[in-house]
């Protein structure tokens, strides 16, 4: 950026001064004391409006909204749009050291902080040299993706889990269940990051990992064996006299406008049948009869709120698998299903363009005012915007951890290291406040996947490739978006 020096400009004003005194009373010419930036504005073309706060007490300028990523390679070299005074004269350093006009036809680099004055006209004129204020513009720049997810490691559990688990929340506490060796043992936590150092042996539901688990107020319920159990604690269990009949599996809870509602599935002669039971009384109440396309296993469900109300989406495994054509081959898919506290109505496309793959053991979570969807083996994620109805594979920045082994094979995946493709034993937590989403995972031995890589060959072509077998110790790791991040500490809206 071109400068003039201050010295000529300064001269100037006070020869005006020496100019003016001699004129007659009625002909002095008021000089402005403003030495204040009133506005402020960069030249952002392309990356949209960003408005700037100029902060007078403290002498910053700076924008609330980061620009995004990589914005350093813009700013390195860009136009002050607006920068407008009363009647001042605004300089900055060069490279002398020397406080010099700034010429607002050229460039700048903004990528630091950079310092500049408001001289008032009697400062120029010698008359008030202390009326010159400071200023730092800073122009914030996203340092990480706001529509990513950052993943941290946040601790260990125990490596004695080396099978399939489901954890809950109740009463403040967090409940791993998993089975070791011929027992079913439960796990505690108060922070998901520090468990307590052993699992404790469960009583009364000793032998199987129950099917379903829902958390109530005061009570734990399973399903196991086509029973119901229930806990105070979460380790002692006993058969829950609340329940008559064959009940299969939990399905969700809703909140609705007088409490809590639970929907199950009971089996009656060769039928299947919706059940529905408030907290506050647990009485039965029969549904409707359930569709053969509604899922037998494997249920996971999110709540959402939809206007003053709640509503539930649920997905789970199919069984005969629900299938498309998709040129000219048989896919199997997943099929959601909503509940809004009266009746269950299958939701999800089956189409060959909007359709989310079947898998085994799936988990649904509503986030960010958008539905996810991921199975077994964590090789991508599926999302939705329209409550399930339509589904697409989520862009890379909304991925799980990979390891690159196109550069390197591995044997072990670390928290330096990390590899999630592959893994199939693992809970899912969200902790609605912090925005975070813990994953859990046992520990796990000769983990193998395939994917897709492009051919040597100068081709769009790929190929599948094995990868593994590696392995890794029983850990937690958690993921946020950058956004979430943002909003909840607004002193990180710059990285």
């Amino acid at each position: 950026m071109r400068i003039k020096f201050l010295s000529f400009i300064a001269s100037f004003f006070m020869v005006s001064f020496v100019i003016t005194s001699c004129l007659d009373d009625d002909n002095n010419i008021e000089y402005s004391p403003d030495a204040t930036i009133h506005a402020f504005a960069l030249d952002t073309a392309g990356l949209g409006n960003y408005k700037f706060t100029i902060d007078q007490q403290k002498g910053l300028i700076y924008n609330e909204d980061s620009l995004p990523v990589h914005a350093d390679t813009i700013i390195d070299k860009i136009l002050i749009k607006t920068m407008t005074t009363a009647s001042g004269v605004i300089t900055m350093k060069d490279r002398n050291d020397q406080d010099s006009i700034i010429n607002m036809s050229d460039s700048i680099d903004l990528r630091n902080p950079l310092e500049i004055k408001v001289w008032s006209t009697e400062a120029l004129a010698g008359i008030s040299p202390d009326q010159v204020k400071k200023y730092t513009i800073t122009v914030r720049v996203h340092k990480h993706d706001p529509d990513s997810l950052r993943w941290d490691y946040a601790g260990t559990m125990q490596d004695e889990i080396t099978n399939e688990q489901k954890t809950i929340e109740f009463n403040d506490k967090y409940f791993t269940y998993s089975k070791v060796g011929d027992n079913l043992k439960v796990y505690q936590s108060n922070s998901l990051s520090n468990w307590a150092a052993n699992g404790v042996n469960t009583e009364g539901l000793t032998d199987v990992l129950p099917n379903s688990i829902i958390p109530l107020t005061e009570i734990i319920l399973a399903t196991a064996n086509n029973k119901v159990y229930e806990s105070t604690d979460g380790i002692a269990w006993a058969v829950s006299t609340k329940f008559s009949g064959e009940v299969n599996t939990f399905i969700s809870k809703l909140p609705i406008e007088n409490g809590t509602k639970i929907t199950y599935i009971k089996t009656k002669g060769e039928e299947r049948y919706f059940y529905s039971m408030m907290e506050s009384d647990f009485t039965e109440t029969e549904i409707e009869k359930v569709d053969k396309r509604f899922p037998v296993d494997n249920i996971s469900y999110t709540t959402f709120s939809k206007g003053k109300k709640h509503q539930n989406i649920i997905v789970g495994k199919h069984e005969p698998a629900i299938e498309i054509d998709i040129n000219n081959k048989k896919v199997p898919v997943t099929v959601t299903w909503g509940y809004d506290g009266t009746t269950w109505a299958e939701l999800g496309a089956t189409t060959a363009i909007a359709y989310c793959p079947a898998f085994v053991n799936p988990n649904i979570i509503y986030y960010n005012d958008l539905f996810y969807i991921f199975g077994e083996k964590l090789e991508s994620i599926y999302v939705s915007n329209n409550e399930g109805v339509a589904w697409k594979k989520a862009n890379k920045k909304v991925a799980f951890l990979n390891h690159d082994w196109s550069e390197s094979n591995i044997t072990e995946s670390t928290k330096e290291n990390p590899e999630f493709r592959g893994r199939k034993n693992y809970s899912v937590v969200q902790d609605k406040v912090e925005k975070f989403i813990y994953i859990l995972f046992s520990r796990e031995e000769g983990i193998t996947f395939t994917e897709e890589v492009e051919k040597e060959e100068e081709t769009r072509a790929t190929e599948p490739k094995d990868r593994g077998p590696y392995r890794h110790d029983s850990e937690v790791w958690r993921t946020r978006l950058n956004q979430l991040w943002f909003d909840l500490d607004p002193q990180h809206a710059g990285q």
